[in-house]
């Protein structure tokens, strides 16, 4: 669908573009490819799209995954009878409308369901998240789809591939330094990511005033299973980048406080941290070390 196509679709529903949920919808073809490309979809494949909006991205996956399903989850209950009509054509897709999100740090109970119920009917492919995602809703999702692999096998996604802010995505595959924090700590213990290129503001429509990336992350189920509370491990390194320009040991003093004992200290110590470093110096595994010795003395 091109602007005027999309433009057609909005008026016939008496409806524009919405601000509120991140709405700028993708309309350069090459790019539409693209993002279908890096979600390297087999035929029988279970595709999760959040933010399918008018369904341009929509209509590429379910022509891959043409022996398996999408899953196209949408906030916005106006819009999306409105592209479940135009695209009636696309009988694999499911379309649900709800937020994935069910608060910040948890996913949607009812996608979740429609996820596994769509595995045990296609259990053949593999199961993928291809999105020109909401940037509202980018960072929570990814983290949250993470987080649950490292305790849930039975949903294991293979491939993440999705559009984001540049800036967002700069974060996501930071190793150390400036663009580093906990999303960025997440992703390197959890799987391998990528920028795979740039995607300019005319892509969309309407445009948005910031370049957008599209990221490819490949979880790695071996070192998922590495993390045994992940809930702990997101809540130490928020704790901890909260205080991004103090030292280690003065971030650690204020996170854990009284639990911030001399053992704790000298375990940390015998693990060759250097506590004079600032959290954004810290590499990942280290923060793993961390999580697992302050968890220990609970």
């Amino acid at each position: 669908m091109n602007k005027r196509e999309i433009d057609s679709l909005l008026a016939s529903a008496g409806l524009r573009p919405q601000h509120q949920f991140g709405q700028n919808f993708m309309i350069d073809q090459t790019v539409l490819a693209a993002i279908a490309d890096a979600g390297e979809i087999g035929p029988h494949d279970v595709v999760l799209e959040v933010g399918p909006g008018v369904g341009n991205l929509t209509r590429q996956l379910a022509t891959r995954a043409h022996a398996g399903a999408v899953l196209a989850v949408d906030i916005d209950r106006k819009l999306m009878p409105a592209a479940q009509k135009y695209h009636a054509a696309l009988t694999n897709v499911r379309w649900l409308n709800a937020d994935v999100l069910a608060s910040k740090h948890e996913l949607n109970p009812d996608v979740l369901a429609a996820l596994r119920e769509l595995r045990a009917t296609h259990g053949q492919g593999e199961l993928k998240l291809v999105s020109n995602l909401p940037y509202n809703a980018a960072s929570p999702l990814i983290a949250e789809l993470l987080a649950l692999m490292t305790h849930d096998e039975t949903l294991a996604f293979s491939v993440l591939a999705f559009t984001v802010q540049y800036e967002v995505g700069l974060r996501m595959a930071a190793m150390s330094g400036s663009d580093y924090g906990p999303l960025s700590v997440l992703i390197a213990l959890t799987a391998e990511s990528e920028i795979v290129r740039k995607i300019p503001p005319g892509a969309f429509w309407p445009p948005p005033k910031i370049n957008s990336a599209l990221v490819r992350i490949r979880p790695v189920v071996a070192k998922c299973r590495r993390i045994k509370d992940v809930v702990g491990l997101q809540r130490l390194l928020a704790g901890l980048f909260s205080h991004r320009r103090q030292t280690m040991h003065n971030a650690l003093k204020h996170y854990l406080k009284d639990a911030y004992t001399p053992r704790v200290r000298d375990a940390i110590a015998d693990a060759k941290i250097d506590l004079s470093l600032r959290p954004e110096a810290i590499a990942p595994e280290q923060f793993l070390t961390i999580a697992t010795i302050t968890q220990k003395s609970e």
